[in-house]
């Protein structure tokens, strides 16, 4: 096994950590409380070094997406990623600080999972297969529930990495291979039944009953609804037109991939993020750009005026066209292209149309219980919904934990972040949402994160230089900070590291 000397005890003062090699194999060596310890180096979602992440008490956040480990024994605490990260054997002898790192041992390690017990009759079922139900079924598991439990999706494809499809996916820099969040094999193991291509006609929620599509009905003990959002589409002519597309899962992004091979002009109707970073990943692939929005200014709503026109101008720097404050009447099809139509006579021509104009919840299949205007379910804040129902993700309106007000917020890491919330109050437990909001975007190379959360504002203070594209944006109410975002990547995770501890975050 290969041991190594890889500091002087006094190397590192408390709260300090570092990278080292001890064979091939790189490890996080920290320093917690004047004993060290030793764990895999790197991020198990995208791989990210962690020690460019910020180390805070016993954990450890990733630098790139935020994910959190405890460093004492490797344990996974946030999302994303799904494994945890391997302790290593860690001995003082002398001033020397030893590593041990058994043969073949790798950075990542499984964590424990459970399966099904014979004689435990109940029956736990999950719809939906995105962030949120596929981080419920684990952490059931893990949670140690022994009764049926089966994971139902409409989609053919089982859960799989959906933030990439509008990014690395679209542009062509990321292989189908790396968009599964686990082998098949992983599901069967732990009796967790994966249901793919089963639509539900409708859940009455007062008899816990499900019925399908095909006429089945099935009753349940306990029922996540994780069914995220459906693609809102446009009520204008044309919209069945072929090469006029949506993005919402797997199948979705191929078509636009096979439809981006021959095409030279691309549409992208609506300024969201999906919007935008499908206008991206389509201008990587050397394909001119339109982008037609009813928006003044992309994002203006969520980051403000200021960010809002660093990405339009990101954009415009890179080729992408802009027709915002403009709606569209129509699509036409004429000599084998596409024509967008819109409302003040202008016409682009496409070879291809998005339309990324949002998503609205997927909850029409609901029988039983009041949903809110945007058809989303009120939970509190363990996630339940009613009596044996949670809900979860881009469907759920929960309290914030810091002010209270009833928000929901579409996005991934936060999705399993309810999962698990959900899934642990299934198995018997009694846990609220407390957890700091996060959510990133790629766009040109540039990643720009979202932490905490800010419905409205008072105020936004700028830190840095926005023109030159490092910055921070406070989102202040009330003199108190509730939302920070920016490109400077270390700072941020600075300040969700506060956030995470309940402190107030400075507002400049």
């Amino acid at each position: 096994m290969p041991t190594k000397t890889v500091a002087k005890v006094d190397d590192l003062q408390d709260g300090e950590m570092k990278q080292v090699e001890v064979g091939d194999t790189d490890v996080l060596l920290t320093r917690i409380d004047g004993d060290y310890h030793a764990v895999g180096a790197h991020c198990v979602h995208y791989g990210a070094p962690l020690a460019n992440g910020v180390l805070s008490g016993n954990t450890v956040i990733c630098p790139w997406h935020h994910a959190v480990y405890n460093v004492t024994d490797g344990e996974h605490i946030e999302p994303p990623g799904r494994d945890c990260l391997n302790k290593f054997e860690v001995n003082i002898e002398g001033d020397e600080v030893v590593v041990t790192v058994p043969d073949g041992a790798e950075e990542h390690r499984q964590p424990d999972f459970g399966g099904a017990a014979e004689g435990d009759e109940r029956e736990f079922l999950i719809l939906g297969a995105g962030a949120a139900g596929s981080f419920a079924a684990e952490t059931l598991r893990r949670a140690g529930y022994t009764g049926k439990l089966a994971m139902i999706t409409y989609e053919d494809d089982p859960p799989y990495d959906r933030p990439n499809l509008s990014k690395a996916y679209l542009a062509g820099d990321a292989e189908p291979d790396w968009l599964p969040l686990r082998e098949k094999s992983f599901y069967k193991a732990f009796d967790i039944d994966l249901e793919c291509g089963r639509a539900v006609e409708r859940v009455e929620v007062g008899d816990k009953k499900i019925i399908f599509d095909d006429g089945e009905t099935r009753t349940y003990d306990a029922l996540l609804l994780a069914t995220g959002g459906t693609p809102r589409t446009l009520d204008i002519p044309g919209t069945e037109l072929d090469q006029v597309m949506l993005l919402r899962n797997v199948a979705d992004a191929d078509a636009i991939i096979a439809a981006a091979e021959d095409a030279r002009k691309a549409v992208v109707i609506g300024s969201s993020f999906i919007g935008m970073e499908v206008a991206a990943s389509l201008t990587s692939r050397d394909i001119d750009v339109s982008v037609a929005s009813i928006d003044r200014i992309p994002f203006e709503r969520v980051l403000g005026e200021r960010v809002g026109e660093y990405f339009l101008n990101m954009h415009r720097d890179n080729g992408v066209e802009f027709y915002l404050e403009r709606g569209v009447e129509r699509i036409e099809e004429r000599d084998g292209s596409r024509v967008v139509v819109l409302d003040d006579g202008t016409e682009l021509e496409a070879d291809l149309v998005v339309m990324g104009v949002g998503v609205r919840p997927r909850t029409s299949y609901l029988s039983g219980i009041a949903l809110n205007d945007d058809a989303s379910v009120t939970v509190d804040a363990t996630m339940k919904a009613a009596d044996g129902l949670w809900a979860a993700g881009d469907i759920a309106r929960f309290p914030h934990p810091k002010t209270g007000e009833s928000i929901r917020i579409e996005h991934w890491r936060l999705a399993e972040q309810h999962g698990k919330i959900a899934a642990l109050n299934m198995a018997g437990e009694h846990k609220e949402y407390d957890e700091v909001p996060f959510f990133w975007t790629r766009q040109f190379d540039t990643s720009v994160k979202y932490v905490g959360y800010a419905h409205d504002w008072d105020e936004i203070n700028i830190e840095g230089d926005i023109g030159e594209g490092k910055f921070i944006a406070r989102y202040l109410k009330d003199g108190r900070v509730l939302a920070a975002c920016g490109t400077m990547g270390a700072k941020l995770t600075e300040i969700h590291d506060q956030m995470r501890r309940g402190e107030e975050v400075a507002p400049a």
